[in-house]
């Protein structure tokens, strides 16, 4: 059996390639066919993925990411058919958000172990985010456009969030905090940086075809899984194979700062109780539409601004290894 490593060395300053390394001897000892691929800045995971998948067309395929939240979102976004690809991954970001909901092991080792039985574990709905229109693409020069799709397998933020995202992405801060194993740091000196300067925005959302508007928002965001940010809980009845996206609005109608308050009670879901400030719905199909162009994030990768998307689920599921 063919197990497919694909690797960014260079993933969490440098942790990636290192913990895979330490990998490397146990994957030796498995007796297994190992091919790995490793990324680098000219050809990047999504890239990578897709040449493995051309290499194999028309075989079954177990394809293992070692990486982060991103790193599985790029290989999520490389495969056309879902069908005859198998999907592992070895945690080795920064948030490791859908691990957690997963609930993995903690020891990587562990991980690789059940990967390595070769047997589909469990499924996974996957989210699509359709672009009406689209500014500000990051990085530049990447070649998005409106009326692209791109998948998600954890959340994708519209407004607030995604600004964190894009904020800590381009803070010069964050590669010296990840290799201080500080990662999370950077995230929330962003979050209250941005509390203070970001302009409440008029939400407009149709779910299902159910319409509701909302006014002075700060952002809306869309879960397959219950865990973003490095463990915030949005939306902690996510479930990533029932078929429905969790939707969490931030709709604080007295203030910013009675949300920047609330804002830490995300972390163990206790923020659902709190109705003048968060909104909680859940469908299929999910519009979104604003007053101005928001940033927008995929499970924590930062595409551009739009002031309209739709998020929806995608009609197949992934097959985990893990």
């Amino acid at each position: 059996m063919v197990f497919h490593f694909v690797v960014n060395p260079a993933g969490a300053s440098g942790r990636t390639g290192k913990q895979f390394a330490a990998l490397k001897p146990l994957l030796d000892a498995s007796g297994a066919d190992i091919r790995v691929h490793q990324s680098t800045p000219e050809r990047d995971i999504e890239a990578v993925c897709k040449e493995v998948l051309r290499e194999t067309q028309g075989e079954e395929i177990n394809l293992v990411i070692v990486g982060g939240d991103g790193t599985f979102n790029r290989a999520v976004n490389a495969v056309e058919d879902f069908s005859r690809v198998r999907l592992g991954l070895v945690p080795a970001g920064s948030g490791n958000d859908l691990a957690r909901a997963l609930g993995l092991a903690q020891r990587p080792e562990e991980v690789l172990r059940v990967i390595l039985q070769g047997k589909v574990q469990r499924t996974l709905d996957f989210g699509e985010v359709v672009y009406h229109n689209l500014s500000d693409i990051q990085p530049v020069g990447r070649g998005r456009k409106a009326g692209d799709v791109r998948r998600f397998a954890v959340s994708c933020g519209f407004g607030y969030d995604a600004a964190i995202c894009q904020g800590v992405e381009i803070s010069r801060f964050k590669p010296v905090l990840n290799h201080l194993h500080l990662g999370k740091l950077i995230y929330i000196c962003v979050a209250i940086r941005l509390i203070f300067t970001t302009k409440l925005a008029e939400l407009r959302l149709d779910i299902d075809g159910r319409q509701q508007a909302y006014h002075r928002g700060l952002f809306a965001v869309c879960m397959n899984t219950a865990y973003e940010g490095g463990g915030f809980r949005f939306c902690p009845e996510a479930d990533g194979d029932d078929g429905v996206m969790d939707v969490c609005i931030s709709n604080p109608l007295h203030s910013k700062m009675v949300f920047f308050r609330a804002f830490p009670m995300a972390y163990k879901g206790a923020h659902v109780k709190l109705r003048d400030v968060f909104w909680m719905e859940r469908g299929r199909q999910i519009r979104l539409q604003a007053d101005r162009p928001l940033w927008v994030h995929t499970d924590g990768e930062v595409e551009g601004k739009s002031s309209d998307i739709t998020v929806r689920v995608g009609a197949q599921k992934i097959r985990l290894l893990m």
